[in-house]
């Protein structure tokens, strides 16, 4: 039921900017860009994983135009974040955050969000860290990488009875 929260998280302070839920697995193909020459889940898997009752995911829209997604499964009052993907060219104008911002506020019922992030990726470290993410653990040679293997860093966001009753 993840089309149910969008009216909690549909604009944020760019009135060109929307956040929109995905719920329609026919209507993705936007997305695409998103996941071209990356590293990550790819967009395949990403749109098997939304089919699935226990997925929310939402995109950012700039002019019509996805620069962002957000994916999480949920279970309970625990959500794991899958992915956060930035489209190269729109990288450090905040679309991140303002996206994980809105899709934090709409995730009803959740007290605790976790995640994993390549320990190379400083940049994604920093923006949760921002967002009130805290180090919780890693995951040695967890990732595949050029150079052989990589660790992940993993991190937890306790969320406010506040903002999950909001």
């Amino acid at each position: 039921m993840p089309g149910q929260y969008s009216s909690r998280c549909a604009t944020v302070p760019d009135s060109s900017t929307v956040v929109q839920v995905l719920t329609d697995l026919s209507d993705t193909e936007h997305l695409i860009p998103l996941y071209e020459h990356t590293e990550g889940p790819s967009y395949e898997f990403l749109k098997s994983v939304v089919a699935q009752a226990h997925c929310q995911a939402w995109c950012l829209l700039k002019d019509e135009k996805a620069v962002a997604a957000i994916w999480y499964q949920c279970a309970g009052e625990r959500a794991d974040m899958i992915d956060l993907r930035v489209l190269a060219s729109s990288r450090r104008q905040g679309f991140g955050k303002r996206l994980l911002r809105a899709s934090l506020a709409a995730l009803v019922g959740v007290t605790r969000v976790d995640l994993e992030v390549r320990q190379s990726n400083l940049s994604a470290q920093a923006l949760y860290r921002t967002m009130g993410f805290e180090e919780t653990g890693r995951r040695p040679d967890y990732y595949a990488a050029s150079s052989g293997r990589e660790h992940a860093i993993l991190m937890s966001l306790a969320l406010s009875m506040d903002e999950v009753i909001s």
